[in-house]
């Protein structure tokens, strides 16, 4: 009697990428490797963002380990082996993520100090108009610097101080050496000082709505960067005595 010969079982990874572009087994042909499990009509470096957009669309709901590459792969319509082809897994992924945003950060800044504009008006304008045009932000340090994995944590916390909290800390120190701030200030307390001013309107979106109107919530940035930057400068401003 003849033995019944079963087809192999499949895991359900691989039939998942098989309603996907197949990836083939990587060589050392240059050649080939560039093409690995790209979706048809899109080049590596769409890919490539479009990895990083559904990075950041699932990051920001659900914390770091909640996250698989397989939602991510997705999300983004590509095969997951693409997370490791071109950030070497998930966590390169995410670092590559906070990258982006640090870079859109910095750019205002850079321009900021080409033009000698290194006020600290300019510098609080610039980092809350990036915090309107990037609401989520504030909530996503917040999570990740005080719950997130070490390298992530330290990732953060290394990065924002060379993009943006030493330049804030400078720039109050050149307001201080100029003699627009009172000489008793602390630079690095003052700058801290400020940048909870800055952040917390975002942090706390929910409550403010409460307080105004939505149009006028929508609409009243440009004041609220005046009104912080004003509350802020009265309280640190050298003034002669009467």
């Amino acid at each position: 009697m003849t033995a019944r010969r079963s087809s192999p079982k499949r895991d359900p990874i691989s039939r998942a990428d098989d309603r996907q572009r197949t990836v083939p087994a990587r060589n050392s042909a240059a050649g080939n490797e560039r093409g690995l499990g790209r979706p048809p009509g899109r080049d590596g470096e769409q890919v490539r963002k479009d990895l990083l957009q559904a990075a950041r669309q699932l990051f920001l709901s659900y914390e770091f380990k909640a996250v698989s590459v397989r939602q991510i792969a997705s999300l983004a319509g590509v095969n997951g082996a693409m997370v490791n082809y071109y950030f070497g897994g998930k966590q390169g992924l995410y670092l590559a993520m906070v990258d982006d945003v640090f870079k859109a950060l910095e750019q205002p800044l850079k321009e900021l100090h080409r033009q000698q504009h290194d006020s600290v008006r300019d510098f609080v304008r610039a980092y809350m108009q990036f915090l309107s045009d990037n609401p989520w932000w504030p909530n996503f340090v917040v999570r990740e610097v005080l719950f997130g994995e070490e390298v992530i944590r330290q990732s953060i916390i290394e990065k924002f101080s060379a993009v943006f909290a030493r330049r804030l800390v400078g720039a109050v120190a050149g307001e201080i050496e100029s003699g627009h701030y009172r000489s008793d200030l602390k630079p690095e307390l003052a700058a801290w000082s400020l940048l909870g001013m800055m952040v917390f309107p975002f942090l706390s979106r929910p409550i403010a709505r409460h307080l105004l109107e939505a149009g006028e919530y929508n609409e009243m940035m440009d004041t609220l960067i005046e009104h912080t930057t004003d509350l802020f400068e009265r309280g640190v401003q050298f003034r002669e005595k009467t």
